[in-house]
């Protein structure tokens, strides 16, 4: 395998793990920023109710019955209030969604379903508990929902939902004696319910996470092709041509010694390579000329003188 191929193979397999583990970095830090966005805006509107059933209780209630005390007027109710300012709010962003429900509220529009009882029924058991969060849906209508209670804090409450009897006739007159009365003092008698969809912080998660990641692809693919170029030109085509010249010298005939006609023989099938591959072609001719004198030597040794010489017999004895 040419070493090219070494590399780029290890160059991908680097590039996969490192996109990978980007990608999923990536993914946690925008999908943890899109749960705090959505919550961020499930508050901001929750807070937005709050804020109006405190004006309608503080401000609006008892001009009302200062002004007509015989008259039952739905705009004194909070729940009225914040349910129907934000539906004016719905108008312009229709996805999402307030509701005040409770088990047994005056209005039967108020009145809980089966998912809403069951996180009504988790604050009354649970008192000390103050928000339940979580998702509901499922595809493109899945939404982030918040739910605070509502707990009976004073006796003005009491005064319309404690017994038919204590209840202002008109407001029997508008709902009835069958329905919202028996309420107790600090108990959790309705929720406050905001849903947010979640669809387009996920989609922007997502497309941050995939402009992330082809980011760190561009630069990957780019580095390593600068890279295999760098070591195409500067390490594998200088040993690519030194492992020719040292073939070609290998196999061309041997030179003689220096003055002879053949000497230069290396040198001429020598490529001159540069950097580091110089030296390595200077020893190689080197080692290419000590054995061309070398065996020359032995040539031209007169036969039998080594082996007369090392038996120590020079002459008949």
């Amino acid at each position: 395998m040419r070493i090219e191929t070494r590399f780029a193979w290890i160059i991908a397999l680097c590039f996969l793990f490192g996109v990978a583990t980007a990608g999923y970095i990536s993914y946690r830090l925008e999908s943890q920023q899109a749960r705090e966005e959505v919550k961020q805006r499930a508050d901001m509107l929750l807070e937005v109710a709050t804020s109006v059933r405190s004006y309608t209780v503080d401000e609006v209630a008892p001009l009302l019955q200062a002004m007509d005390a015989s008259t039952f007027h739905a705009s004194q109710v909070p729940s009225f209030a914040a349910q129907s300012t934000i539906k004016r709010l719905g108008a312009r962003y229709p996805e999402y969604r307030y509701r005040e429900t409770a088990l047994n509220p005056s209005n039967l529009h108020d009145r809980a379903n089966d998912w809403e009882v069951g996180l009504l029924r988790t604050f009354r058991t649970d008192s000390a508990r103050k928000e339940l969060s979580g998702t509901v849906g499922e595809g493109g209508d899945r939404r982030f929902y918040v739910a605070r209670p509502i707990r009976v804090g004073s006796g003005a409450c009491l005064r319309c939902h404690s017994t038919p009897e204590a209840a202002p006739s008109a407001m029997l007159a508008k709902y009835g004696p069958n329905n919202g009365f028996g309420w107790k003092m600090g108990e959790a008698v309705a929720i406050q319910l905001v849903e947010v969809p979640t669809v387009a912080a996920e989609q922007r998660a997502w497309r941050s996470v995939l402009v992330t990641v082809g980011s760190l692809s561009c630069v990957f693919v780019l580095s390593a092709a600068v890279f295999l170029l760098l070591l195409r030109r500067h390490v594998t085509h200088p040993l690519e041509a030194l492992t020719r010249a040292a073939h070609a010298t290998s196999v061309a005939p041997r030179s003689g010694p220096p003055g002879d006609g053949r000497g230069d023989d290396a040198e001429a099938l020598s490529p001159a390579p540069g950097g580091q591959f110089r030296d390595l072609h200077d020893a190689i001719v080197r080692l290419k000329t000590s054995v061309d004198r070398a065996l020359t030597l032995m040539e031209r040794q007169p036969p039998g003188a080594s082996s007369g010489g090392a038996n120590g017999h020079d002459g008949p004895r």
